[in-house]
């Protein structure tokens, strides 16, 4: 298969950010892409050493149209948990870490500088 078309897109949820602090990160697969065709293309486009993959599917549903009662077909996925070696991490795909400050006296003092009459900083 194309690696091209392997990857389709990451998924970005709560779960999967959990996943990434651990070093394992999830794709929206091909249909037909196998394992080797996912590992291949994860390291190709991101540079990095793949240590093993895991494939689950979703079986697709029927969907009622109310108006014309007839049933459709929504597609099943196909996802992939691509774990990395130890101390590898994908930079596009990982989340940022920012430092939360906790809401309260301090957050709301303003920086203000004295100034006496003269104009001189006290």
């Amino acid at each position: 298969m194309k690696q091209d078309n392997t990857l389709q897109k990451a998924i970005l949820s709560e779960k999967a950010y959990q996943l990434m602090e651990k070093g394992i990160y999830t794709f929206f697969i091909a249909k037909k892409a196998s394992k080797k065709d996912v590992k291949n293309s994860v390291e190709k486009m991101f540079s990095v050493n793949v240590e093993k993959v895991n494939i689950s599917k979703s079986g697709s549903k029927q969907k009622r149209i109310a108006k014309t009662k007839k049933t459709v077909t929504v597609g099943g996925s196909k996802k992939a948990l691509v774990y990395l070696k130890a101390g590898q991490s994908i930079a596009a795909l990982s989340p940022k870490t920012e430092a939360k400050s906790k809401k309260g006296k301090d957050s709301k003092e303003k920086d203000v500088q004295k100034v006496s009459p003269e104009g001189k900083e006290v």
